[in-house]
């Protein structure tokens, strides 16, 4: 049985401390309102480690526990490991509950832990895991949307797997889809990799600056029109060829994946209003065109536009690359990543 459990913190971009761009954890509670939520140091690692905090359901009585029994039923004590932790946390821009990293082979405690720690502030912690095993989701990444209601994550913080007779939830199909989601994502982990935070942030402005060159305004409504418009196109194109393609763009540095038996093709997509002889690509896309031969990359270019608000898309010419040879190509570097020595 695999030991999981989901918990609700507030929103951050980096959860590494109070910054000026990221005073303080938005949502998640009355606490954060008028304080630092404790959650704000969740992948701040210590000496190798990360420990986090969410509130868990309080009560008159008692203080905050979690229920080891509902994530495993034959817990015993007051500490459970290899736990899989899921941080859950509402997106105050777009609306909706989506996953923003976890902790992996997580130890979890059934009281908070007190921390005398000053680098974070001595708050507490109720769960703790190796650097190495957390994930931190790009802001710009945190596609994920997690149900909420009945049968879904509710309004407590946390949410088992488990119902308090030991029985699993009965209407919660989204966990299979959050699990499936977290153990294949393959994208940036700014837990990891810091610099790797505005990966997917300097590919939008890549393109921002290509559509420009090309005389073309460009804002967040129009490119993911075009994203969506080259992703259905893409899809018709591989079905007509026999493909049965997979959407993979939301956890992998490719967008389709269609599975054969003798071997898989990656098939990348790009959509643009230029001629397409130039295409933004994030490091991760980069790495993985580069180590996988079965790669393919479909491209729609010279898209028409209509409208800003509800902007409206059509025409454009199809382009598929099919196997793709990313050396055959020029990459231009866009940026750099300067490393202190220690």
């Amino acid at each position: 049985m695999t030991r999981v459990l989901f918990a609700r913190i507030g929103w951050m971009h980096w959860y590494r401390g109070p910054q000026p761009d990221d005073p303080k954890p938005i949502g998640g509670g009355k606490y954060n309102k008028q304080s630092v939520g404790h959650e704000a140091f969740n992948f701040l690692p210590f000496n190798g480690r990360m420990f986090g905090y969410f509130q868990p359901k309080l009560t008159k009585d008692h203080p905050s526990s979690i229920a080891l029994e509902r994530i495993d039923p034959k817990a015993t004590g007051d500490t459970l490991n290899d736990v899989l932790l899921v941080f859950v946390a509402t997106d105050p821009k777009h609306g909706g509950q989506r996953i923003i990293g976890w902790y992996d082979s997580a130890t979890v405690y059934r009281h908070y832990q007190v921390s005398k720690d000053k680098r974070r502030k001595s708050f507490d912690y109720f769960i703790e895991t190796e650097a190495d095993d957390a994930v931190r989701v790009p802001e710009q990444r945190r596609n994920f949307v997690v149900p909420g209601g009945q049968g879904a994550f509710g309004q407590a913080n946390i949410c088992y797997l488990l119902e308090a007779n030991g029985k699993p939830k009965a209407t919660a199909s989204w966990i299979n889809d959050a699990l499936a989601y977290v153990k294949s994502y393959d994208l940036e982990n700014p837990a990891a990799e810091p610099a790797s935070e505005g990966d997917a942030e300097i590919s939008d402005s890549i393109e921002i600056t290509i559509d420009h060159a090309a005389g073309f305004q460009s804002n967040p409504r129009i490119r993911k029109a075009i994203e969506k418009y080259a992703m259905d196109r893409a899809e018709k194109h591989l079905r007509k060829l026999g493909y049965t393609p997979k959407d993979t763009h939301k956890n992998k540095p490719y967008d389709y994946l269609c599975e054969q038996q003798d071997a898989d093709l990656y098939v990348e997509v790009k959509g643009t209003q230029d001629s397409g002889t130039s295409i933004s690509l994030t490091p991760r896309e980069v790495e993985h065109a580069r180590k996988q031969e079965n790669s393919a990359l479909f491209i729609v270019h010279s898209v028409a536009v209509k409208g800003r608000r509800k902007p409206t898309v059509s025409s454009g010419t199809e382009v598929f690359l099919n196997p793709w040879d990313i050396s055959a190509g020029t990459l231009k570097p866009r940026g750099y990543i300067f490393t202190l020595k220690t």
